[in-house]
């Protein structure tokens, strides 16, 4: 009997564990589909840049990729510069909704890279610039994730 019941939790946990079951795991009730409510979404970038240039790295970013996203008007992430870990920098752009990951280019995708072109003076020199930058870079990763909204924020 005490082997069933372990047992028994044990599939549980794992189904919460593997399915994000866990608002019905525990549940008489059949589940119903259910959409997550007052959340903000969050592309996450980590980046990890070539041994001594993250200084040129943020020098780019400064003078030709912000300049784009504000005179295109897209939105532009949180800069987190990291003093501890693997990585240099952390990048959040926050996303409306999960169907903001849906395109492989964005709207805003494409506003921010033709202002970007447009600033840099020809498709030529974006591209160059774009090459020159992504040289920098030793290695990223990209997460997704979610921010439930306080109580003030919910009220907005």
């Amino acid at each position: 009997m005490l082997i069933g019941k372990i047992f028994k939790l044990s599939v549980i946990s794992a189904m919460v564990t593997i399915f994000g079951l866990s608002h019905f795991a525990y549940s008489d009730e059949l589940p119903k589909a259910s959409k997550r409510e007052n959340v903000d979404y969050y592309e996450i970038v980590l980046v990890k840049y070539t041994s001594g240039m993250a200084g040129k790295a943020s020098d780019m970013i400064r003078d030709y990729f912000v300049p784009a996203g504000k005179a295109a008007g897209t939105p532009h992430p949180f800069v987190m510069h990291m003093q501890t870990g693997q990585w240099d920098s952390i990048f959040f752009w926050k996303q409306s909704s999960m169907a903001n990951f849906d395109w492989y280019i964005s709207a805003n995708d494409e506003k921010w890279y033709a202002e970007f072109v447009k600033q840099s003076g020809s498709k030529e020199k974006a591209d160059k610039i774009w090459a020159d930058y992504q040289a920098l870079i030793a290695k990223t990763s990209r997460q997704i994730g979610h921010n439930h909204k306080s109580k003030e924020e919910k009220a907005k």
